[in-house]
């Protein structure tokens, strides 16, 4: 009963509550509608800001308004990032709220790009919805940092190469910035705040092993960045080695250029590899798990990368080398080589082997599989030969790939006997020479102690360095049977015989070969008696040597030569033998070049000689065949005439001619001989030039002479005759007759009163002839009369030869146009002057001087009246000139 009453207050009471809950509800529905009906929302409740220096971040949490109605439209949250000291927002970013996030704490970070050191930042929120928006939140500060001294912020900061970074500088109270460096180049700067400065760098290079280093106004305030990449690993593979345990490996992408601490870190499937890890990872796992996901986080900074690889391992099995490698019972042509293994599980595993034989350079690769292999046999080794062998394993089932070279083991095979020799012959002059080829390392099969020559019942035994014998001059005659071994420690080799036929006269050369390739191609007809093949032997045509030789097998006709000996612009002369069951036929001879060139030396004793008008002979030493270069083709004679160098004349001629040549159809003058050889490379070994002169003969010489003395004395009769006909005419033009003078009444005439007289002319007498001086220089003369007293005064023009008795004869000068000449003759005071004509001086006498042709002139008998001139009197002084 009690117990009914108990319940029945219980639940009465539950329903007062719940009544009195629901009213409540109502009530607080009511009032925030009311409220957001006004347009007031009352923002984030419970907001919290944290600030990571390290990471430059800011973080913000906050609850939504309890009284917020849900509803179909989102929440709108504004979050402003301010500057403190300037209350200007550096960031502003609108957080969308839907309504099924209503009611739960929200998260908002933002990363700045400035240090927050650098300056005090402030967080605010608000609220929006529809169109409502709520009061802005409380600032949320973060004070900057304000030190005594310069400081420069981030403080060693890893950043990515190619990205940018900004630095700030905070200086102490009353400091003034000076500059900012990075890497010690000056950059801008921004001014912040009043002890604050920033500025942006753009990292383009990785840094240094150290770092990069960043200061303000001072070397010792600064800071250090780091500048790299994230990591970039590749190529992810794991094995198996020893079947304990996995190693992972992988390729080292780009360096990173982080060092120490900030390098990349790396872990496998979750577990740290070893500190020193670079490019593999090792870890001890069961290795029958099947096949699995191995995973390598490499982490560094700047970044993280996850590389995977799906492996079995009891799949990728990568076998360790083997060790004690050793070679046993080793014989001539076989040895064994056993080894052991370090990991006893490899002893039942099915494998494949590989083993490596080295020997000069050769390699020799042979393969050998078993159960857990250990040891193998060699066959076919050569004698007497090092070898160094290697072996290197992997599974043959599930072969992965190829374990590692064991260290090599080196042996030596024992010798054994050698090969047969390859033996020739030499025919010189009255002498054979027996030759043979020294065996190679592989022929000889050990160290050659000497050779053995046998023939007919006499033998020699040669040194090992020497490889012919010459056989005495009584056994050239006549065939013999030559034959030749070589022994070692291990014995002779089995006898190898030639047989040397008789001397025969040499055969000339049938043909001539060129090279090409540094090769010589033969090709010779084939013969009925060669059963055992050829026999292809060469030497330089104008050399000693002894031969070389080459064996061709039966059938074949043709053979390509070569020869490391073979030498360019030499000739060489092969000889090709038929092999006979006898002796060696020799079948044909060539000569050739393996390489022809430009002959080298000049054409010597060059000479010209003139015989008849118009034909020469040119002759000439040709170059000698031992110092001959190439084939010739012909000699070829340049010449022209010096009077025109262009027409170069051209005359080829056969090497095998005589060395001489006539040119005809010259023409006399000089011509200009030179002569080259002609070859098939091109024309060489001029000549030095010839000059000769092409004259006319003799015969021709003395016609021209005749017939020029014949015109020239027909043209002086002709001259003659002429003369002779004409001979008054020329002797009228040349010498002239003098005329007589001309007397007329002003012959005689007074002079200033005195009366005629006659001239009294005494006999001239050359001896006393005085001549008068130079009477320019004077100017004049003065003529006085017997009586002392002066005459007149005559132009100094002229020259005067003093007479006896005082006369003067007056010359007057050579084709003289003045007045009237004057004749003196000063015999008592009394002078003539003739005005009928002048008087010419002759040219035959001089100045002071008598005619030559007059000798004397006879003394006129003295007259009363006029003066007397004999008539045989002869005055060639006086050439009269009739005016």
């Amino acid at each position: 009963m009690l117990t009914n009453q108990h319940l029945t207050r219980t639940c009465y009471r539950s329903v007062i509550m719940l009544h009195f809950l629901l009213w409540a509800s109502l009530f607080l529905l009511i009032i925030h509608e009311q409220v957001c009906q006004d347009g007031v929302l009352q923002g984030p409740q419970d907001v919290k800001v944290d600030y990571s220096l390290s990471e430059q971040r800011i973080s913000v949490t906050w609850e939504d308004d309890p009284f917020s109605r849900r509803g179909p439209d989102k929440l709108i949250y504004d979050v402003e990032v301010l500057l403190t000291d300037s209350m200007k927002y550096v960031h502003r970013e609108a957080v969308d709220v839907t309504s099924d996030q209503v009611y739960s704490k929200h998260h908002w970070s933002w990363t700045s790009v400035l240090p927050l050191e650098c300056a005090s930042h402030s967080v605010r929120l608000r609220s929006r919805y529809q169109t409502y928006t709520s009061q802005w939140s409380p600032l949320q500060t973060n004070t900057g940092m304000k030190p005594s001294t310069p400081e420069v912020y981030p403080k060693n900061k890893v950043v990515q190469v190619d990205s940018n970074l900004t630095f700030c500088c905070i200086l102490g109270p009353g400091e003034s910035l000076k500059f900012m460096h990075y890497n010690n180049t000056p950059m801008k700067t921004i001014n912040i705040s009043e002890q604050s400065y920033a500025m942006v760098v753009h990292m383009r290079t990785p840094s240094p092993p150290n770092c990069i280093n960043v200061n303000c106004n001072l070397a010792t305030y600064g800071t250090c960045v780091y500048v790299g990449y994230p990591p970039d690993d590749r190529n992810l593979v794991c094995e198996t080695r020893d079947l304990e345990s996995v190693v992972c490996h992988w390729d080292k992408g780009r360096l990173t250029y982080l060092t120490k601490k900030r390098q990349t870190q790396y872990h496998l499937n979750g577990r740290a590899c070893p500190h020193d890890t670079m490019t593999n990872c090792k870890q001890t796992v069961r290795v029958d798990q099947g096949e699995k996901n191995w995973t390598l986080t490499a982490e560094n900074p700047l970044g993280t990368l996850k590389l995977i690889d799906r492996a079995d391992l009891k799949k990728r099995v990568h076998l360790l080398a083997p060790v004690e490698l050793e070679a046993l019972n080793v014989n001539a042509r076989n040895a064994s080589v056993q080894w052991r293994w370090e990991i006893n599980q490899y002893n039942n595993l099915l494998m494949i082997c590989e083993v490596q034989l080295e020997n000069n350079g050769q390699i020799d690769m042979r393969k050998h599989s078993g159960n857990g292999i250990g040891s193998v046999i060699l066959t076919d080794l050569a004698p007497a030969q090092t070898y160094t062998v290697h072996v290197r394993c992997g599974l043959k089932q599930h072969f992965w790939k190829w374990g590692d070279w064991s260290r090599g083991s080196t042996f030596q095979t024992n010798e054994d006997i050698p090969e047969k020799l390859d033996v020739w012959m030499q025919i010189e002059a009255n002498q054979t020479v027996v030759l043979w080829k020294p065996l190679s390392a592989n022929q000889s099969h050990g160290h050659i102690l000497d050779y053995e020559v046998t023939w007919g019942r006499q033998n020699a035994t040669v040194i090992p360095t020497r490889h012919y014998f010459p056989l005495s001059d009584q056994f050239t005659s006549e065939r013999h049977r030559v034959t030749v071994t070589a022994r070692n420690s291990a014995g002779r080799s089995p006898p190898t015989a030639i047989t040397i036929p008789r001397l025969s006269k040499p055969m000339r050369s049938a043909g001539n070969v060129v090279g090409s390739d540094g090769a010589f191609d033969l090709v010779w007809s084939a013969s009925p008696d060669a059963r055992c093949g050829y026999v292809v032997d060469w030497c330089p045509t104008y050399k000693e040597c002894r031969p070389q030789w080459l064996k061709v097998p039966t059938g074949i006709t043709r053979a390509r030569v070569q020869s490391v000996s073979f030498e360019e612009c030499v000739r060489y002369t092969f000889s090709i033998y038929g092999c006979t069951p006898g002796a060696p036929e020799l079948l044909e001879r060539r000569e050739g070049y393996v390489k022809e060139c430009l002959p080298e030396v000049q054409i010597k004793d060059l000479d010209v000689h003139q015989y008849g008008s118009d034909t020469v002979q040119i002759s000439w030493t040709g170059i000698p065949l031992e110092n001959q270069t190439s084939f010739l083709r012909s000699y070829v004679i340049y010449y022209f005439n010096s009077l025109d160098p262009a027409s170069v004349k051209a005359v080829h001629v056969s090497p095998d001619e005589p060395k001489a040549k006539n040119l005809t159809g010259l023409t006399s003058g000089s011509y200009t001989f030179t002569l080259k050889a002609l070859t098939s490379v091109g024309e060489g070994g001029e000549s030095s030039p010839y000059y000769k002169k092409i004259e006319p003969p003799i015969d021709q010489l003395i016609t021209v002479m005749v017939i020029c003395l014949g015109s020239f004395a027909c043209l002086l009769t002709l001259v003659t005759v002429v003369c002779y006909r004409n001979w008054n005419c020329i002797r009228n033009k040349l010498y002239p007759k003098i005329p007589k003078p001309a007397w007329n009444d002003k012959w005689l005439t007074e002079r200033d009163g005195h009366g005629c007289q006659i001239l009294d002319m005494d006999r001239c007498d050359p001896s006393k002839i005085d001549t008068v001086g130079d009477l320019q220089q004077a100017g004049e003369v003065e003529l006085e009369n017997n009586t002392g007293n002066k005459d007149s005064v005559l132009p100094c023009t002229d020259s005067y030869i003093t007479a006896p008795h005082g006369n003067y004869i007056q010359y007057p000068p050579e084709h003289s146009t003045s007045a009237p000449h004057v004749m003196s003759f000063q015999h008592s005071g009394t002078q003539i002057r003739n005005y009928s004509y002048n008087l010419v001086t002759q040219a035959a006498l001089d100045i002071g001087q008598p005619s030559i042709d007059s000798p004397y002139c006879p003394k006129p008998e003295p007259h009363n009246d006029m003066s007397h001139v004999p008539s045989g009197c002869d005055l060639r002084i006086y050439q009269p000139h009739v005016t």
